[in-house]
C-alpha cells in the first residue's frame, strides 16, 4: 500500500464513520480524503470516479456549511439539520436519473479517452465505473442534505466497490469499502431511529 492510499483509507474511514454518527465534522475529513482519492484513481485509471472527486469536495464543503446552518424549523437537539426522508416518488426519480446519466457519462469518458488515447490510458470497466459514479453522486449529494436515503444506496455502491477494487488489486480500499459497507447498513439503522424518534 502506498502512502497516498493509506491516507485516503484513513481519512475516508474517519469520514464514514462521523457521518454514520451525524456528525458535521465528518466533511472535514472528507476534503482531504477527495485529494488523496483523486490522485489515486488517476493512477489506476478510474477517471469516473476520480472526476468524482471534485464533486464530493464541493459537496464537503456544502454538507458542512448545510449541516450547520439548517433553516429554524430544521434543527435537531444539536442546532444541526434534521435527517429527511426522500418519498417514493423521489426514490425512482433519483434511480432513474442514475441509470440515464450513468449510460450518458460511461459513453463519455469512452468517446473521451479515444480522443486523446496519447494523454489517457483506456478507461477500466467505463460502464461500472460510470454507474458507481453517477450512484455515488446521487448518494453524496443526499448526504449533503442529510437524508436518510444515502445510506441504502451507499450500501450497493460500497458493496459492487468493494468487488471491482479487490479484483483490481486495491487490496486496501477494497477493504476499506467493505468496511464502508457495513457502516452504511449500520448507519441506515441508526438514521432511521433518529428520524421516527423526531416525530
Amino acid at each position: 500500500m502506498s502512502i497516498l492510499e493509506l491516507i485516503a483509507v484513513l481519512t475516508g474511514f474517519a469520514a464514514v464513520l462521523l457521518a454514520s454518527k451525524a456528525r458535521s465534522v465528518n466533511f472535514l475529513f472528507g476534503l482531504v480524503n477527495c485529494i488523496a482519492y483523486f490522485l489515486l484513481y488517476f493512477q489506476y485509471r478510474l477517471y469516473s470516479v476520480m472526476l468524482l472527486q471534485i464533486v464530493y469536495f464541493s459537496f464537503s464543503l456544502y454538507g458542512f456549511y448545510h449541516w450547520r446552518h439548517p433553516k429554524l424549523n430544521e434543527t435537531d437537539q444539536n442546532n444541526e439539520q434534521k435527517i429527511q426522508k426522500l418519498t417514493g416518488r423521489q426514490r425512482v426519480q433519483f434511480l432513474i436519473a442514475i441509470i440515464v446519466s450513468g449510460l450518458i457519462w460511461g459513453w463519455c469518458v469512452i468517446h473521451f479517452q479515444a480522443s486523446f488515447p496519447q494523454y489517457f490510458d483506456p478507461p477500466a470497466y467505463p460502464w461500472l465505473d460510470a454507474m458507481i459514479t453517477m450512484g455515488s453522486l446521487v448518494a453524496q449529494y443526499l448526504l449533503s442534505r442529510k437524508v436518510w436515503d444515502n445510506w441504502p444506496l451507499w450500501v450497493v455502491l460500497d458493496g459492487i466497490s468493494t468487488i471491482l477494487y479487490a479484483y483490481m488489486g486495491m487490496i486496501f480500499t477494497s477493504v476499506l469499502f467493505g468496511v464502508f459497507t457495513i457502516i452504511a447498513i449500520r448507519a441506515q439503522y441508526e438514521w432511521k431511529k433518529t428520524y421516527e424518534n423526531y416525530e
